[in-house]
Parts: structure tokens; C-alpha cells; sequence
């Protein structure tokens, strides 16, 4: 179905016109929904596989509620969601590796030292190396980041962690504790969307699923259908440990030198200390210290300048604080509590560890800056 000739030009669409288009578009999808189902079931051996299937399904599906007045764009996406449905159908007819055999395949590779402890993974290469197609590759190594096999940075591209290897999830899980008991997230609080979880901790999203996993399991999160994970209420460790990194962060050494607060080196000093973790690379402890108290010089002094001296007044007859300075004020201090846990917490047995807290740090602070940039240094009116 050409999209541009729906009873007319593509400007001229009338609304029974597009209705017509929509009911086209799923007669077509229906006849082949029930071989997508049995495609999923068959990539049971796949989390990333059935998450594509699920995807793909439900986006082509004709909705059990009517999604309000169809409109053209809404079929256009329609159609191409249909699209998608069908050529997934048609690359993985047999004899389609399944995907779970391509991680077995990359797994094996990697154990019997093809790709060495370290080294970047692309799916092209990998594809054209194995004849496999890219698709199933790069699903596949989202399955082995899950397994801790390959770890994904925050962009998506894969290396091997290999055996001794970091444990993200397990690493990630364990700095949201202490974020939680620091005070971050307060019981009931939700955690931050994924995109910005992601941001926030430099890392890939499979990690980030499976530290939020273990979580749920160790009872600090709780998760309904459809909703963010929340920190469970009446969690007993919440906040038990911000006076004392509050205390912590106080104490830690002033930078040997005056701070340069100009945007542009405050931007060069996190991007620095992030690109070692992107990299995977130890600087020498000397630099890393540096860079420590370069980023703590420059978090208190955004610290000082993003605290309102005096708290807003609410407007004439109400008593209750507005709910935007309210979730202004709960966001600064969540990030000023991620700054004290980075700045207190750096001190790892694994120096990778250690780089990758600094990373946070790092994180931290650019969210600071930018929350005092947007305000002219009162981040609380302004989120």
C-alpha cells in the first residue's frame, strides 16, 4: 500500500480515508501476527530476542482500546511498524541462526580467545566473520552483556569483559544502594527514567536492567506493570547515610590551587574524567587524584552557588510550597547527594571500579552545572 495514494494526494487524506488505510494495514498484519507469536516463543532462549518480537507485535497489533481520532501520521507509522513485522518475518525464515545460538557462537569465540579480554566487538565484523546476520549479532550481545560475557558503554558499542572481568550489574546494584541509604531516592520515590539512569551511571542499559533486577530481588526496589521501580517504602536503610557523607564530603581535601569555574573547563574537566571510562583506561593515581579534587573544588562552589540563600515565597494565601520549586528542590538535592556519594566513594580495591565511580562524579557535577546555568545560580526555581 502506497501511503501517498490513500484515496488521493498525500495532503488531501480525508479521515475515512485514513480509517480505511488503518483497517487495511491491520487486515494485512493480522494474517501474519500469529507467526510472530510462534517466532517468539521459539527465541525463548533470547531475552533480547522476545523483547524484539514483543516490540514488534504489539506495535503492529490493532490496539484493544481505539486510540482516539486516527490521523494520517499515526498511519504512517502504523505502516511502517507493519513493515518492520514483515521483514523480521522474512530474515529470520529458516534456516535463521536463532539468536541464542549466535551468542553461543560469540560466547565460544571469545572463550577460545578470538576476541580478546578488552578488545571492541563490532556486529559487522562479527557478521561477516561468522555469516551471520548483523541484527541477530547485535541481539546476541545484548544477551552476553545480561551474562557479563561482553559489557556495552552507554553509546551501545560492545567489548569482551572476559573471565575475572567486572560484575556491572552486580557493581551498578551496589551504588544505588548507596545511593539509596545516602538519601537520593527517598522510599516511595521512583528511580530516574532509563535514559537518564543511563546518564547518570555512564553506562549501557543491559547492565542497568540487571542491577535494577537484583534490586527488586534484594527487596531495596519495588516494581508494578507499566511503571518505573520505585524504592520500596518503608525501606529501613533510606537515608541512613547522609549525615554521614554529608560529614564525609565536608572533610575531603581542598584542591592545591585556585578552581577555574569558566563553563568551558568545568565541561573539559568532566569529559576527561568520563573518556578513561569510555576507554577503559587506569590513569596514573597521581592524575586521578587530580582530577578528584578538581571535580569536589568545583562541585562546591556550584553547591554554594545553587542554594537559594532565601527559599521562595509562596504566592499570597497559599502556605504549601509550589509543587515546581517542590520537584525543583527534591532534583538538587538528589544530585548534590549523587556528588557526595562519587566524592566519598572513589576509593575502590579494583581500579577500573575507582575510574568508573569518578565517571559518576563526573556526571554529577555536568548535571549541576547545568541545573545552575539554567537558573543564574538558583537551581531551585527552575528544574
Amino acid at each position: 500500500m502506497r501511503l501517498g495514494r490513500v484515496d488521493g494526494p498525500r495532503t488531501g487524506v480525508s479521515p475515512a480515508a485514513v480509517a480505511r488505510g488503518y483497517e487495511k494495514t491491520w487486515h494485512i498484519t493480522e494474517r501474519w501476527l500469529p507467526l510472530a507469536r510462534q517466532r517468539r516463543r521459539a527465541a525463548s532462549g533470547s531475552t533480547a530476542d522476545q523483547a524484539r518480537w514483543d516490540g514488534l507485535i504489539e506495535s503492529a497489533a490493532r490496539p484493544a482500546q481505539p486510540a482516539g481520532c486516527p490521523s494520517f501520521l499515526g498511519l504512517v507509522e502504523l505502516a511502517g511498524n507493519a513493515r518492520d513485522l514483515l521483514r523480521t518475518l522474512r530474515d529470520t525464515e529458516p534456516p535463521c541462526v536463532p539468536v541464542a545460538d549466535v551468542a553461543a557462537r560469540i560466547a565460544e569465540a571469545i572463550e577460545d580467545g578470538h576476541y580478546l579480554t578488552g578488545a571492541p566487538l563490532s556486529p559487522a565484523r562479527i557478521a561477516a566473520d561468522r555469516q551471520l546476520p548483523v541484527d541477530s549479532v547485535k541481539l546476541a550481545l545484548l544477551d552476553l552483556a545480561e551474562r557479563n560475557v561482553v559489557e556495552l558503554s552507554a553509546a551501545g558499542r560492545a567489548r569482551v569483559t572476559g573471565p575475572g572481568g567486572t560484575d556491572r550489574p552486580r557493581q551498578i546494584a551496589d551504588w544505588l544502594r548507596e545511593l539509596v541509604a545516602a538519601g537520593a531516592y527517598a522510599p516511595g520515590t521512583a528511580l530516574p527514567m532509563r535514559q537518564a539512569l543511563a546518564r547518570n551511571l555512564v553506562s549501557a542499559d543491559p547492565p542497568i536492567a540487571a542491577a535494577i533486577r537484583l534490586l527488586i530481588d534484594d527487596g531495596t526496589l519495588t516494581c508494578y506493570p507499566g511503571q518505573r521501580p520505585i524504592v520500596r517504602p518503608g525501606h529501613p536503610h533510606a537515608g541512613t547515610e547522609m549525615v554521614v557523607r554529608a560529614r564525609a564530603f565536608a572533610q575531603l581535601p581542598y584542591a592545591s590551587g585556585p578552581v577555574d569555574m569558566r563553563d568551558t573547563r568545568v565541561r573539559e574537566v568532566v569529559r576527561v574524567a568520563q573518556s578513561w571510562w569510555k576507554a577503559r583506561l587506569v590513569p596514573h593515581p597521581t592524575t586521578l587524584d587530580h582530577y578528584l579534587a578538581q571535580l569536589v573544588g568545583i562541585a562546591r562552589q556550584l553547591i554554594t552557588r545553587a542554594h537559594d540563600p532565601e527559599p521562595p515565597t509562596p504566592p499570597y494565601g497559599e502556605r504549601r510550597e509550589p509543587q515546581e520549586h517542590r520537584e525543583a528542590r527534591e532534583h538538587l538535592e538528589c544530585v548534590i547527594v549523587r556528588i557526595t556519594v562519587g566524592a566519598t566513594s572513589t576509593a575502590a580495591s579494583d581500579p577500573e571500579d575507582g575510574v568508573w565511580r569518578i565517571a559518576c562524579l563526573a556526571a554529577a557535577v555536568h548535571d549541576l552545572l547545568k541545573l545552575t546555568a539554567a537558573t543564574g545560580g538558583d537551581a531551585t526555581r527552575s528544574r
